[in-house]
């Protein structure tokens, strides 16, 4: 039966690819299209949903086949004659692979989703025969609201910077504008920055399924919070290119036990959530500060600030704080991730108005903490 639906998907992989090469054709002898390749992606995109990965990938191939056959000269070979070509070719097929293995993905989490719905009702219907008709009921609208959640902020937050990559890369694919080098490497460095974003929030939803289900355990080790500190503005400065940020950091600031790479999420999430909230020109300041017991990281600005009401819920998931109107939107998932990575870490977090305007998030983390030999 299954090797009966797939011979079904690869058919019609294969004739959606021909009705579509019949249409570019058509449209052709009209008059040239720039990106005109670009309907190939509906069948990708078809071939992913309904098909999977192995069918998305032979759309990809198919398509990129049928357009150098058909409509790149010399035609009626796999031969290329501007050199120029070949790039735009590979380009299309990195962004059609790219597009397949997005909505292949997605199916695959619908898919899972719809078996975990599946699996909550059985487990709804068993515990209702116990008598537990109240509890189970609460667990599941609280589930309802999460998938909810989830599925409006991930179906944005991935068509978002997959939306400007095509674009990016579609311009850089226009046979008939000589793009200059700058240009060029302004195309490049959008398509690295929101295939990034994109990273940042499968980062995030990974570590939010792992605090989920109780595996986040820190690694700790005896390291220098300020060079930590120096990691991440190196890493963030695009992003802090048009604000000014103060870094304050005593000089006798001891060795902190923590999981590097865990408190460098941590900050790196507030920073990002900082920048994402407030106007270009917003100033900010990095302070840690220590006593015998502990070390404190504040990270303020005097941007807009957060309502009250929302600054109670801003380390929940999937609540967006500050002024949405200012930046793009993000998934609500950074603040949440970095709350459970400093209760981990046996530390607090909380979100404050600042004096003066703006808003300061500080986290604490105890010095007090033992540290596995070899660590």
């Amino acid at each position: 039966m299954r090797r009966l639906v797939l011979a079904r998907a690869y058919g019609s992989t294969i004739v959606g690819v021909a009705a579509v090469t019949a249409i570019i054709g058509a449209l052709e002898r009209r008059g040239h299209i720039a990106n005109i390749s670009m309907l190939y992606l509906i069948v990708v995109l078809a071939a992913a949903t309904f098909g999977g990965r192995r069918v998305a990938i032979v759309a990809s191939l198919g398509s990129f086949l049928a357009y150098n056959w058909f409509f790149v000269a010399p035609t009626h070979t796999l031969t290329v004659g501007d050199p120029e070509e070949w790039f735009a070719l590979g380009l299309f097929l990195v962004t059609a692979a790219i597009t397949s293995q997005l909505a292949a993905g997605m199916r695959d989490r619908a898919r899972e989703a719809a078996e975990r719905e599946r699996e909550t009702v059985h487990l709804y219907q068993e515990r209702e025969r116990l008598r537990e008709r109240a509890t189970e009921a609460e667990v599941l609208r609280r589930a309802d609201d999460l998938k909810t959640a989830l599925l409006g902020a991930v179906s944005h937050d991935l068509r978002t910077p997959l939306a400007s990559i095509i674009a990016s890369a579609a311009s850089l694919r226009q046979p008939d504008v000589e793009w200059t080098a700058a240009e060029r490497d302004g195309f490049l460095a959008d398509i690295e920055q929101e295939a990034k974003r994109l990273a940042r929030i499968v980062a995030n939803l990974l570590d939010l399924s792992r605090i989920s289900s109780g595996t986040l355990h820190p690694e700790r080790g005896w390291y220098d919070l300020a060079a930590l500190v120096d990691d991440v503005l190196g890493r963030l400065r695009p992003l802090l290119a048009a604000r000014t940020v103060e870094v304050r950091i005593p000089d006798d600031l001891p060795p902190v036990p923590l999981d590097y790479v865990e408190i460098d999420q941590v900050l790196s999430n507030i920073v990002e959530n900082a920048v994402r909230h407030t106007p270009k020109a917003t100033h900010m300041w990095i302070e840690v500060t220590h006593d015998d017991d502990d070390v404190t990281v504040r990270v303020s600005d005097d941007g807009p600030g957060i309502p009250e009401d929302v600054r109670a819920r801003l380390f929940e998931p999937f609540v967006r704080g500050g002024d949405r109107r200012l930046a793009a939107r993000g998934a609500g998932l950074g603040l949440a991730v970095a709350r459970a990575l400093v209760v981990a870490h046996g530390g607090t977090i909380e979100a404050e108005p600042r004096g003066g305007g703006g808003t300061s998030v500080w986290f604490r983390l105890p010095l007090r903490t033992a540290v596995a030999v070899g660590s």
